[in-house]
């Protein structure tokens, strides 16, 4: 197995970095610590890009040693020149994990990771794990369970699998979330429709039926704790509200529920923004 982590010298990369090595150790995983130096056009003139990547090998080597100890002489480090999105996708090609930091301003002027992590979420092939950088206050709970969204879709099938398969290794209980809306959409005002638009009651019937279908198609293995969390309202808000004490958030890249009202792929991104805790975007198998 291999895993491979951006670096760029802010909290969050460091968490990062932390949580990378733990899943790498317990899983007897290969490790890459990646940073990337984007040169600024107007610097070209003055400084080479290979100068500038060979004087960033000090500095990775440093980070990882001084975030890990002993432990970081197992990481392979690399420095990557260019677009921070497009040098994490081509180190990861082959990779079951990127790990990266949410909202990294680099330590380096150049260095940025953070803003890149919707375009990771949207185009990696592996599971994707943002890690938000330590604040007080936080719910997230490291020995909590395991949260992931649903909505019907295959991207989020795969995410179940994916928190399952953690849940399971962890030993960890599983929260299976699915959100519903039954409002009426405002250009429906004043039509015919009105007259048979059903009650919230019937909505809420339905995706009640829905998620234990999901669950069940699933499969999960006999041995995992499952809680279902059914909740009405926005998906962002409902998956949110249903991360207290949580350990991992886990969101499938892409969804589209073949439910009205239930969109995971369209929240992804917005959750990204305001992490509480761990989050994995698990793209499509």
């Amino acid at each position: 197995m291999k895993i491979v982590v951006g670096m760029d010298g802010s909290d969050a990369s460091i968490e990062a970095l932390r949580f990378a090595a733990d899943e790498a150790e317990t899983l007897d995983a290969d490790l890459t610590a990646v940073t990337v130096w984007e040169m600024p056009p107007l610097a070209l003139g003055y400084v080479s890009a290979a100068d500038a990547s060979g004087a960033m090998d000090p500095w990775l080597e440093k980070a990882v040693d001084a975030t890990l100890g002993e432990a970081g002489e197992k990481v392979t480090r690399r420095v990557e020149t260019g677009s921070a999105s497009a040098a994490l996708l081509r180190v990861a090609e082959d990779a079951d994990l990127l790990v990266v930091g949410s909202r990294g301003h680099g330590a380096l002027a150049g260095v940025i990771l953070g803003s890149v992590s919707n375009q990771l979420a949207n185009h990696a092939d592996c599971p994707l794990t943002v890690l938000p950088a330590p604040r007080d206050g936080s719910s997230h709970d490291p020995d909590g369970p395991i949260v992931v969204g649903v909505d019907g879709s295959s991207n989020a099938t795969a995410a179940l699998h994916w928190a399952a398969d953690r849940a399971v290794r962890l030993g960890r209980r599983l929260r299976v979330v699915m959100a519903w809306r039954g409002e009426v959409a405002g250009w429906l005002a004043g039509t015919d429709v009105l007259d048979e638009w059903p009650a919230d009651d019937d909505f809420k019937a339905q995706a009640r039926d829905m998620l234990t279908e999901v669950v069940d198609e699933a499969r999960l293995p006999d041995s995992l704790e499952v809680d279902l969390v059914l909740g009405e309202g926005a998906p962002a808000t409902v998956i949110r509200e249903a991360c207290g004490g949580a350990s991992m958030l886990v969101l499938g890249a892409r969804g589209r529920g073949g439910f009205m009202g239930l969109l995971l792929g369209s929240v992804t991104a917005h959750l990204l923004n305001h992490l509480e805790g761990p989050t994995t975007v698990v793209p499509s198998s």
